[in-house]
Formats: C-alpha cells, structure tokens, sequence
C-alpha cells in the first residue's frame, strides 16, 4: 500500500505540476537514471560473469517458456483484449506492455523470493535485447490492425509529432549494459558503494521510482489524460485489469516454486511499465490520448499484486 500511495501521489504532483506549467520536454536521460539508480543496485547483490551465461543451455526449456508465454500467450491475449475494448489506443498500450516483460525492480523481487538469480538475469537480459525486434513490430501495429479500430481522435495530439523513430539500441545499452559494468567496478573497487545501497536499497528504489514516475507525468505528454472521457477511462480499466487478470493466472499456473521456476515467474508477472511509458511518449501522437490510460493503470495494478505474489513465492 505504501508504494501506491507513493505513486499516486507521483502522479498528481507530475499531473499537478504539468497542468499549472504546460509541462516538461521529453529527455532520454531519464532512462539513465533508471539504469543507474533502479537496475545497478539490484546487481550489485550477485556476482555475474559471462561465463554464467551457460545459464542458458542448462535451461532451455524455461528460457523457451518465458520466450512463448510472453511473446506469443499474453501478446494474443493482449490483442484480443484490445480489440473488444474498440479503442486503438488502449489496445496499443495492452500491445506494447505485454512486449515488455520484467522491469527495473523484477531482480529484486526475484532475489527477495528465493529464485534463481541468474536465471533471472539472463532473462532480463534476453528480453531486453529483444527490444530491437520488438519496436519493430510494435511499428507496424496501426498498419496491420488500424482498420480493425474506429479511427481514434487526434484533435488533442495535432500539436504533438507522430511517429518519431525509438531507437531501441539505446535502452539496452543504459539498462542492461551499463550498470552491469558499473556493478563489476563496485564489486572490483566501491565495496563501500555496495555496502550503503545494500542497507537503503528501498529507499533509493522509493525515490527513484517516485522521480522518475513524477517526471513523466509532468511531461506536455501527460497532459492529454485530462481531456479522456469517463467512458474511456472505464474501458481502459476493465480492458487493463482483463490482461493483468490473463498475466497472473498465466505467471501462477504455468510455472512452479522451484527456484528456476519463479525466476521465470516474475518476468511472465510483471511488465517494464516505466520503459513503456517512456516509449508511448514516441506514439501518443499516432494512437492518440486513450494510450497512456493503461500504462498509466499498469502501475497500480502491478505494484498492488507484487506485495501478495511475494509473500507467495517467499513461502513456497
């Protein structure tokens, strides 16, 4: 409960502040700070080395589970979703949530439960590495299904440009190549490093995710939840709470509380909703503002299940 509060009040004071100032320009230093300040410590509790990487070949039959389930299971049901709610830019925001499974605090949960850390991180790394492929696909999403959709209102977003290119070799470099380097220099050099964010990690992760989550939501961006409907809004709640619904039962039933077990369960559990939010900020322009309502929604969702699933994965 404490890290919704924590969120919500993110929210308004972001929403609060855009709203009295018109709102802040996008910056790509944001997902710097998350790398730095959400991902880096989590490593900082494991060593890691390439070597490790043989992780995979030993487990090629729970790799090839998380492959399925999160990129073909929870991509179609997040289709289909999207298409009964009729609105483009909820079933984009369904579409591109399902495309990123994890997140910058999905190592962290995964050590709390007792599961295989390093399954755990080659996971967040492969998924990771498929961000390329993925916003690809995510691309040609109004191509393929925008006759399946009444055509969404731009008139809010005309001042907004559409279709800027992501480059998703960028993510990748800041959130997974870049702290695993500065956690091996902390482990090689900073024990002291190690140390003080082993005894506050909670509090940084709390104040990093309070910042980051405060500034996205003061960006011009944001500002667009203001003008959805009621209607909308409902829609976007029924059809968010339908694909987390579909994604925990998924992450439950088709894994078990073996270590290599959860470690694949937390990347089917969670989505990087922080990532896709700062994605969305490169579409809000094509789907127009129904687009941020799920991501938006994917916070309280996610944040409210991850206390239970915890303790049910800690005592298994």
């Amino acid at each position: 409960m404490k890290q919704i509060a924590l969120i919500v009040a993110a929210m308004a004071a972001g929403l609060g502040l855009g709203y009295l100032t018109g709102g802040f320009t996008f910056s790509s230093a944001v997902c710097l700070v998350a790398g730095v300040f959400l991902v880096t410590p989590s490593l900082f509790k494991f060593k890691f080395n390439i070597s490790d990487l043989g992780v995979i070949k030993t487990n090629l039959g729970s790799v090839g589970k998380n492959l399925f389930i999160n990129f073909i299971l929870l991509t179609s049901a997040a289709l289909g979703i999207g298409y009964l709610s009729q609105d483009i830019g909820i079933a984009a925001a369904l579409f591109l949530l399902a495309l990123l499974p994890g997140g910058g605090m999905v190592m962290m949960w995964i050590k709390q439960s007792g599961a295989n850390v390093k399954l755990g991180f080659v996971l967040f790394m492969l998924n990771l590495a498929l961000l390329l492929p993925i916003t690809l696909i995510f691309g040609q999403f109004q191509t393929v299904a925008g006759g399946w959709f009444p055509v969404p209102d731009l008139t809010s977003v005309a001042g907004l440009e559409a279709g800027k290119q992501v480059k998703p070799f960028a993510p990748f470099m800041i959130l997974i190549v870049i702290p695993f380097i500065l956690s091996r220099i902390a482990w090689a050099f900073l024990p002291g490093v190690i140390s003080f964010t082993g005894k506050h990690q909670q509090l940084i992760s709390k104040a990093t995710m309070f910042g980051i989550v405060f500034y996205l939501f003061a960006l011009s961006t944001s500002q667009l939840l203001f003008g959805v409907s009621m209607t909308e809004f409902i829609t976007s709640l029924i059809a968010t709470s339908a694909f987390y619904a579909v994604t925990i039962a998924a992450a439950i039933l088709l894994t078990d509380r073996s270590p290599t077990g959860k470690a694949v369960f937390w990347h089917i559990a969670t989505r990087y909703i922080t990532l896709a939010l700062i994605l969305a900020v490169f579409s809000v322009g094509t789907f127009g503002a129904t687009f941020i309502l799920p991501i938006m929604m994917a916070y309280f969702f996610q944040i409210g299940a991850a206390g239970f699933l915890s303790n049910r994965q800690r005592n298994a």
